[in-house]
């Protein structure tokens, strides 16, 4: 036990190249096969695309500044990227370095290290150069393992494991030298039903979430999981730092390059939000001014706290709120900080006061006694490596997909570097259109078209529409960025089947007008919900026009805040689905806001009232889950991990069950909400595959393994054709007679 409670300084593995992971990546270039001799496409073969290993770009965010990690003196970088590992269920990340010097001339890459997750964590991330321009340090882990700070010397190859926390550790800052380490990790599960308390004298309920008292432990939510601060000095054993706040995994972590201070950022229970923020205006956000006349849930808000790593002691940076957390920079010399933020109003007066409760402003703030001065943008900082003499970029589209590029901005020369997915070489991927098409109000939306690999002109398709989001710069196998959650876009297509990846706003204002974010899916307000069933049927409407396909065989997904829209469009439209797929998310039903007081529009879902008293007609006439009588569709679910995700969906799965109408529900206790474990997401894709051929193509797999599942089907189109009958003799009875 004594051994165990050490803190270990280093585990150091010294070999040519490290690898925690049996096969390699397919990086090489392959002979190009002739059109006839390629395949359709699989979901095997989307999980195992390469791809660049970086959250930002996973969440759908701009690759720009994200593709390669510079060393100070800009000589050397280093690039991720990710694999699925379909036979050891792992995912596999290399870490691969070039010469600045070599990039215009194709060199290939060193592989410094491999190593493998099969969590839902990152195998290699976070990447960080210390400023002796050889020493790499990032999180890391391997499969079973928690994750853990390593450091990798470039020259020596020798790897050593800076840190052995007791948890995973999810975000970390390390001082240029490398003598200071601040990170957060993961807290013990809190147990909540197993404690001698409970059982003497019961539990109060009072803001526990409904799915933590259910499953019994905090950590069993990722809305429950808080972070732990800790400081580590060289070799000493880290040093808890107490955080009053609420840390999460996400939060924001930066230490200043001397390591004598840190920036971290924390979210504000509701119960202690300051009563003067109430009187800052957020002219930007009518939802967060309107927050404090009505104050519940969690709470929207967040500040940075300062740490004093001589002191161990983290205090806010001021009394001001924050919405998301702004970018911050540190002076090179570690004495300023510079970001934009509300400011506090404590002692202001008149104008300036009213100035400081409508408006952000740029802000130098001085570390040692946290004073401050208004300052123009471009007294910041100047960020980036200013001796690079190349970009590092990914390139991609739509239809081709994404390489990684050096780029000379003097000479205008582009060269590949990497080549992700040469293999892709043997397959038939089909074409992408971007494409265009007017709701009945005259909005106008774009969305991605995938057409069927086979496609030939004048024939009609089935149709599936897939929701949240439509990304025209990004390549994707699955239909949005790779979140393979609830999308299955080229496997779809190679199967016959045009697939619509709905929808991006064409013009910003329209998206303000519906109150969206324009892209990914946006708030499911009741306005945004009847404008994405309109769009739906929109796109419907001008496809079948255009003579694509098949009206009678349209199918439509939903996932996360679109499983609203969807589930609206399977209760409220005009138009007809054959089959529909709901993918861990809210459903905008009366369950969920009584269980989990829902999303921060709850009050805007449904007829824009709470439900209750007279306001319930609204409710009973708006939401999908008080009008799953309408629901002709069969209906296949999904859920996520051992949090909300099963009791979201819950009302629909029971609801429908009770009306005796075809429904599947499919529970994955281990999974993200963003699908990223291979055996999951083959789980969740080829079943979405295999339901929409069925319902749309009335075909199944012949694989002996999927036996099962084709009976359970089987049972479901039985059911839906007594369904029919009965509603065809109901519609064909005569009225009676007075």
């Amino acid at each position: 036990m004594a051994a165990k409670s050490m803190h270990l300084r280093s585990l150091i593995l010294s070999v040519a190249t490290v690898s925690f992971c049996l096969p390699v990546l397919l990086l090489g270039a392959q002979a190009q096969p002739s059109s006839s001799d390629k395949r359709p496409v699989t979901v095997t073969d989307a999980i195992r695309m390469s791809r660049l290993a970086d959250p930002d770009y996973f969440r759908g965010g701009d690759s720009k500044g994200h593709v390669a990690q510079f060393s100070p003196d800009g000589e050397r970088f280093v690039v991720v990227v990710r694999r699925g590992n379909m036979e050891q269920n792992t995912n596999e990340y290399s870490l691969l370095l070039y010469r600045t010097t070599d990039a215009l001339q194709s060199p290939k890459p060193e592989t410094l290290l491999k190593m493998c997750s099969s969590s839902n964590r990152d195998a290699i991330g976070k990447v960080r150069w210390l400023g002796d321009n050889q020493t790499l340090v990032f999180l890391a882990e391997n499969p079973n393992e928690d994750a853990q700070i390593y450091a990798l010397n470039i020259s020596t190859k020798r790897l050593t494991r800076l840190t052995n926390h007791p948890s995973s550790i999810t975000n970390y800052d390390i001082a240029t030298e490398g003598h200071v380490i601040l990170f957060l990790a993961d807290t013990p599960a809190k147990a909540i039903k197993d404690t001698e308390v409970a059982r003497r004298d019961g539990i109060v309920i009072t803001d526990q979430l409904l799915s933590s008292l259910l499953v019994g432990n905090c950590a069993s939510s990722m809305y429950c999981v808080e972070q732990q601060l800790f400081l580590q000095r060289g070799q000493e054993s880290p040093v808890a730092i107490p955080v009053h706040d609420l840390a999460w995994s996400d939060s924001p972590l930066s230490l200043s390059p001397d390591g004598q201070h840190a920036i971290v950022g924390v979210n504000i229970l509701s119960e202690e939000l300051p009563h003067a923020w109430g009187d800052y205006r957020f002219i930007e956000n009518e939802y967060m001014h309107g927050f404090f006349k009505n104050i519940r849930g969690s709470s929207p808000f967040g500040r940075y706290l300062l740490v004093d790593t001589k002191k161990g002691s983290a205090e806010p940076l001021w009394d001001a709120p924050m919405i998301q957390f702004p970018p911050l920079t540190f002076a090179a010399d570690s004495q300023l900080l510079f970001l934009r933020s509300y400011l506090p109003l404590e002692g202001t007066y008149g104008a300036e006061r009213k100035a400081r409760e409508e408006n952000q402003y740029a802000v130098e703030v001085r570390l040692s006694s946290r004073e401050f001065r208004k300052v123009k943008d471009d007294e910041f900082p100047k960020e980036g490596n200013k001796s690079v003499p190349v970009d590092v970029t990914l390139e991609e589209n739509i239809n081709t997909p994404p390489k990684v590029c050096a780029f000379d901005p003097k000479s205008q020369k582009k060269t590949l570097l990497l080549d992700l997915n040469s293999q892709f070489s043997d397959l038939k991927l089909g074409k992408v259109e971007i494409f265009e098409w007017r709701t009945v109000d005259g909005v106008e939306v774009i969305g991605g078209l995938y057409l069927p690999t086979d496609y030939a002109p004048g024939k009609r398709y089935p149709l599936v529409i897939q929701t949240h989001g439509f990304d025209p710069a990004r390549f994707s196998m699955d239909g949005l960025n790779e979140w393979s959650s609830g999308y299955a876009a080229r496997p779809l297509a190679a199967k016959g089947i045009v697939v619509l990846q709905a929808y991006k706003f064409k013009n910003a204002n329209d998206s303000d007008r519906i109150g969206s974010d324009g892209h990914l899916g946006a708030n499911p307000s009741q306005a945004h919900k009847k404008f994405a069933v309109t769009a739906y049927e929109g796109a419907i409407d001008s496809l079948d026009k255009r003579g694509l396909i098949d009206r009678g065989r349209v199918g439509i997904m939903g996932f996360s805040r679109s499983v609203c829209f969807a589930a609206t469009a399977l209760t409220h439209s005009k138009y007809h689905f054959a089959a529909a797929i709901l993918v861990d998310g809210i459903g905008c039903g009366y369950f969920e806001y009584i269980a989990f007081g829902g999303h921060p529009d709850e009050d805007d879902l449904n007829g824009g009232v709470p439900p209750f008293g007279e306001n319930l007609t609204a409710w009973l006439r708006e939401a999908p889950g008080f009008n799953l009588e309408k629901v002709h569709t069969p209906v296949r679910l999904e859920a996520h991990g051992a949090s909300a995700g099963l009791l979201e969906l819950w009302e629909w799965f029971s609801g429908l069950s009770r009306l005796a109408k075809p429904v599947e529900y499919l529970y994955l206790p281990d999974a993200d909400h963003m699908l990223v474990k291979p055996w999951e997401r083959m789980v969740a894709q080829q079943g979405l595959v295999d339901w929409f051929h069925f319902w749309l193509k009335g075909e199944e797999d012949p694989d002996p393994a999927k036996v099962e599942q084709y009976k359970r089907w089987r049972e479901l189109r039985d059911l839906q054709r007594e369904n029919e009958a009965k509603t065809k003799s109901a519609n064909e009875k005569p009225a009676p007679v007075n």
